[in-house]
């Protein structure tokens, strides 16, 4: 887990992108929005474009700047999610990023076909974008197929010393760690109780005996029933029916190790 954590923010945007580019409904859905758009041409195409020119340049504008704003927005709330900062807020912080290089392509294309200056162009598409962009990254987020992939529980061949910390009365039947400060809380069937340690240290300790699934959780294998996902974001679906938000950083590793687990 501690390799995915330092890996480049580069190599997880790729990942994504590739991960997503793989879904059939996201082809799906840009085809039909660029179509839609093409069809009923918004910002004056309908009067300067006939019907195929319409379609063929909804269909590239809205190809193009989903891609560029999703590269940019998930690289960007991945940065700001490793910092500290709160998924909500990452996403925003990603969208509105995402929209400057968005607005920037589209002036750019506006340019080299002679239809606008491209800082005039800039300037007066920026804000369009910037909403747009907000929009997009939340549909994305919380939209898309509700897949849910069930994980078998895996039987350890033996308990990690780690578990001998936690206070008799609990048991040894861990179910998660959350961070608090310079604690973990540990929740076991039986009840909870604060240790003093990092949770990076405790999960290292631990091994294969869970995941790290975000910055302030960590879950162990047993008390995982599966894995959901919709749109651009995940959650690991726990034995009781909660589900813990799966962090950018650890959506790749995450996913591997549930995928490893399917039975066949």
């Amino acid at each position: 887990m501690t390799k995915v954590a330092n890996d480049s923010i580069f190599a997880e945007t790729c990942h994504e992108v590739y991960a997503l580019a793989c879904q059939r409904w996201v082809w799906f859905g840009l085809f039909g929005v660029g179509l839609l758009i093409g069809l009923t041409g918004p910002f004056g195409t309908f009067d300067s474009m006939t019907l195929l020119e319409r379609s063929a340049y909804w269909l590239i504008i809205v190809g193009t700047t989903f891609w560029i704003g999703y590269a940019v927005s998930f690289a960007t709330a991945t940065l700001a999610e490793r910092i500290g900062i709160g998924n909500t807020f990452s996403l925003a912080i990603g969208a509105t990023v995402a929209s400057a290089p968005v607005a920037a392509w589209l002036a750019g294309f506006h340019s080299l076909t002679g239809s606008a200056q491209f800082w005039d162009e800039l300037f007066r598409l920026f804000p369009f974008v910037g909403v747009i962009s907000v929009i997009v990254a939340v549909l994305s987020e919380h939209l898309g197929p509700n897949d849910v992939t069930p994980v078998k529980e895996l039987d350890h061949k033996s308990t990690p010393s780690w578990l001998e910390q936690l206070p008799g009365y609990l048991g040894r039947d861990l179910i998660l760690l959350q961070a608090q400060d310079h604690y973990v809380k540990a929740e076991t069937k039986l009840g909870e109780t604060l240790i003093r340690t990092g949770l990076q240290d405790a999960s290292d300790a631990l091994g294969d005996y869970g995941l790290r699934v975000h910055r302030s959780w960590w879950v162990s294998r047993g008390a995982i029933k599966a894995l959901r996902s919709r749109g651009g974001g995940s959650v690991v679906v726990l034995q009781d029916g909660r589900e813990l938000p799966i962090g950018r950083t650890y959506r790749r590793a995450v996913r591997t190790a549930l995928i490893q687990t399917v039975p066949n």
